[in-house]
């Protein structure tokens, strides 16, 4: 068996999060953040801002005006991304 290395964790935090990987994928996961502890402090940084997001998307309503600014910013750094 391969050892995950720790880039390959990072990449892997969002679809761990969103809970998108394969059954395989996730025990490397979590096998790798059991032993590292950069990668599990990028974990718990991760989870804690999913956690408030959530939170905040549940009392909380951007307006129509701020949407469409924030896609502004997100296609803009799309499509430049330095």
């Amino acid at each position: 068996m391969m050892t995950m290395t720790c880039m390959e964790c990072v990449e892997k935090l969002q679809p761990f999060l969103d809970r998108e990987l394969s059954n395989g994928e996730r025990v490397e996961v979590e096998r790798h953040l059991a032993v590292c502890g950069h990668c599990a402090d990028s974990f718990r940084f991760e989870a804690g801002i999913l956690h408030v997001v959530g939170r905040c998307g549940r009392t909380t309503f951007a307006s129509e005006e701020f949407k469409a600014r924030i896609r502004v910013v997100v296609q803009t750094a799309i499509a430049d991304p330095k």
